[in-house]
């Protein structure tokens, strides 16, 4: 694999995997119109090729598909917060449907034999145990079911017109770590205390996640592809849950200053999914490993890059 496209690779998974690349002495090319992320390697002595291109524009990345001839796509450009595609769902359904109909297409076109495409846990129903791979499918928000159909788009093509070549639907749980380029809760927390705040207010702090390191992410994702041999549906993530406030604590340990965090009613989502995490028995199979927990080290980066 010497020659890879990554859609969305400036933004905050994205650009975790282009480094993981680079360090394996990819030649990678960027596909991103910066509506979010930013060029994270202007200054790095060893880059990515940057093409300011949106995936919608099929005609145009089809220029850069005839230019680079990748040995393989990772397809992560989408509308990523759940807020964000509930207000706008033609947005979302557009770029994260449609979108990732225009970059399998050219997968086809350009007969690429690596493929990875960034799907989410939101596409699971509510439990209260790991969701499993073979676990109903059944999305509540408007960015999981964008999610799931883009995964039909995918596993139809690969099954059908790319049989020769591998994929894989990786169901991704809550990153973590530096560069987030949405509002999320951790990057906003963050975000107040390099501001001098005291004093922080949040919704829930009850809800459970796999916070997942999001440079450990990465390198699941490239080994993934690598590894890669048909179509493969698998959950990314630690298989680690921790409770919000657990992990509002660890930010807290590694502060600038000393803090204090309140749940306010304002902030508490009615319907906040009390349990999220993946049950990580495939990817470990497919794998080798899994990814690392947010901890106390992924909050010292956080902090880091927050305070250039």
């Amino acid at each position: 694999m010497k020659k890879v496209i990554v859609t969305g690779g400036c933004g905050f998974i994205g650009s975790a995997v282009v480094n993981t690349l680079l360090a394996r002495d990819c030649e990678v090319h960027v596909i991103d119109d910066l509506s979010l992320g930013k060029n994270h390697w202007a200054d790095a002595a060893i880059r990515p090729s940057l093409h300011v291109q949106s995936i919608l524009e099929l005609h145009l990345c089809e220029r850069i598909f005839k230019q680079v001839e990748p040995d393989a796509v990772i397809h992560l450009a989408a509308h990523h917060y759940i807020p964000f595609c509930e207000r706008n769902p033609d947005a979302a359904y557009r770029l994260n449907v449609c979108g990732t109909l225009n970059v399998v297409e050219l997968c086809r076109r350009f007969d690429v034999k690596k493929f990875f495409f960034a799907s989410t846990g939101d596409v699971y129903p509510p439990s209260f145990s790991p969701h499993r791979e073979i676990d109903m499918v059944a999305p509540i928000y408007t960015y999981g079911h964008t999610k799931y159909l883009a995964e039909q788009v995918c596993i139809k093509y690969f099954t059908s017109h790319l049989q020769n070549s591998a994929a894989v639907i990786g169901r991704i749980f809550n990153a973590a770590g530096p560069r987030e380029t949405n509002p999320h809760l951790i990057p906003e927390v963050v975000r107040q205390i390099i501001e001098g705040k005291r004093v922080i207010e949040v919704g829930n702090l009850w809800p459970q996640r796999d916070f997942v390191d999001v440079d450990s992410m990465a390198e699941v994702i490239v080994g993934l592809i690598i590894r890669a041999t048909g179509t493969e549906v698998v959950n990314i993530g630690s298989g680690l849950v921790q409770e919000i406030g657990r992990v509002l604590d660890l930010l807290k340990s590694v502060a600038p200053h000393a803090i204090e965090v309140l749940s306010v009613a304002s902030r508490q989502r009615p319907n906040d999914r009390p349990y999220l995490c993946p049950d990580t028995t495939r990817l470990l199979k497919l794998n080798g490993l899994v990814a690392r927990p947010f901890d106390v080290e992924t909050a010292r980066r956080i902090f880091a890059e927050a305070a250039r």
